[in-house]
């Protein structure tokens, strides 16, 4: 079996035991990059030399990173021609307890300008492809990262998700990810030129195959928690596919069906439902509220001004994205202030329905991935798409398909496992988000595991496609 074939657990293992050797992994890898990323451009940069003695626990362990999280000494471009000579003069925290434990950064992986785009294309490195059809979008802002490991050119990615860039491509390329809970991880080294972080909602995470990689990564991003092992108990599932007014695509209601239906013969309590006191129209409001304001403070007052203007039509086709962005941008500190009280609220309201075993379910767009689109316009990165998706053969605003269920989970700071569930009608990868009780990650994966393993006996087309 090729290294590539095998897990990142598996391959650290592998190298704990040295029946295998970093360098061979590394150079396998690399190998298989030069192969086979020409056609898919997920990774934008190579690096063979490992940055540290790869003396610990991951033992040479060869990852990717988001090309905009900090890595001391390499060049860290955001997607943007503005940044290509910037290299960091620290490495992001997260990271640096990667490399200490002995991962080697093999890559750095592609993202649309900033961050700032649910598709992954920009002009300095061109357009990430979806491995399982090159025709079709990864998804973004952490494409680059979901498709290599998607496509076996990286065991692990780290990436960002602000308001879906970790959930989203960990769907549309049928991998995993893990959104930790909000402040659990430290945020520094992922904001271009070295600008303060944001207050609230970005946070690093990772990407991985296996549920089993994601605990792996997880064990070394975090701090130790001084926790013992406790056996595994089965959580509630709830899930909904009702996001307040939104039209969810046929191929996601059937995935759903189908996959409450095995989880429930699989001896899983399975049924509908939300928290009854959480409004997800509110929920996306009081985001793109948080949002604006943060994001804004990066901007001078006479461009957010310019902002609104020429973002007028934007904001009137995409009432549940954009519009909400737009009213952050006001800098109203008083709204922004009532934003945060209503953020605790609606939070509160999932904790209170998560109770003390729950599991959430929700799709993670309301359309499944599609073929590359280009934007209508594209000011410095900042793109708008005049021209509609379509569910169910309906015309849909791009934004709001596809942020209408991860914004509101964004909010309320829970941790959120992508979990693939099938294929649509395309043969594309169709995930869901699994939410659980703050700071419970390692039972939110365990949780994800089982549901897989689920899925897996019951011969879902997702997962005997090779």
């Amino acid at each position: 079996m090729s290294f590539h074939q095998l897990s990142a657990t598996q391959i650290v293992k592998g190298l704990r035991s040295s029946e295998i050797a970093a360098d061979q992994v590394a150079q396998s890898q690399l190998d298989r990059i030069n192969r086979l990323n020409p056609k898919i451009n997920a990774i934008v940069a190579t690096n063979g030399k490992p940055l540290n003695d790869i003396a610990g626990s991951l033992a040479g362990l060869p990852i990717t990173v988001k090309d905009q999280i900090h890595v001391q000494g390499m060049a860290c471009t955001f997607g943007s021609e503005q940044h290509k000579d910037f290299r960091p003069s620290q490495t992001a925290p997260v990271v640096e307890r990667l490399l200490s434990a002995g991962a080697h950064v093999i890559g750095r992986t592609n993202l649309p300008p900033f961050a700032m785009d649910f598709q992954c294309s920009n002009a300095l490195f061109g357009t990430t492809k979806n491995p399982w059809n090159l025709d079709y979008t990864t998804g973004g802002s952490s494409g680059g990262g979901a498709a290599a490991v998607a496509a076996g050119l990286s065991f692990l990615d780290i990436g960002t998700d602000l308001s879906g860039s970790l959930r989203i491509p960990a769907s549309f390329c049928g991998v995993f990810s893990l959104l930790p809970t909000e402040n659990a991880l430290p945020n520094e080294g992922m904001m271009a030129n070295g600008a303060a972080p944001l207050r609230h909602f970005a946070r690093m995470g990772p990407i991985a195959r296996t549920p089993e990689d994601l605990d792996l990564a997880w064990t070394h991003m975090s701090e130790p928690t001084g926790e013992t092992e406790i056996e595994f108990e089965m959580p509630d599932i709830f899930w909904s596919v009702d996001s307040g007014g939104i039209e969810v695509c046929d191929s996601i209601l059937h995935c759903f069906d189908t996959a409450a239906i095995e989880w429930r013969k699989s001896g899983f309590q399975v049924s509908q439902g939300q928290p009854e006191q959480f409004d997800f129209k509110r929920a996306r409001r009081i985001f793109g509220e948080i949002m604006g304001f943060e994001t804004g403070e990066l901007i001078p007052a006479p461009a957010r001004l310019l902002a609104r203007l020429f973002g007028r039509a934007s904001a009137l086709r995409s009432p549940a994205f954009v519009a909400n962005v737009m009213l952050g941008y006001r800098h109203n500190q008083k709204r922004y202030e009532d934003a945060l009280v209503e953020k605790q609220v609606l939070s509160d309201a999932v904790d209170a329905f998560l109770g003390d075993n729950g599991v959430w379910v929700l799709p993670v767009t309301a359309v499944s991935a599609f073929k590359h689109m280009a934007p209508t316009s594209d000011r410095n990165g900042v793109r708008d798409y005049a021209n509609p998706l379509f569910i169910n053969g309906q015309p849909a605003n791009y934004f709001d398909a596809l942020t209408s269920f991860v914004t509101p989970i964004s909010l309320t700071g829970h941790p959120v496992v992508t979990l693939p569930l099938g294929l649509d009608r395309n043969g594309l990868p169709i995930g869901a988000q699994l939410i659980g009780k703050k700071g419970q990650e390692r039972h939110l994966i365990q949780t994800a595991k089982f549901l897989h393993d689920v899925s897996k006996k019951a011969d879902c087309p997702m997962f005997t496609r090779v």
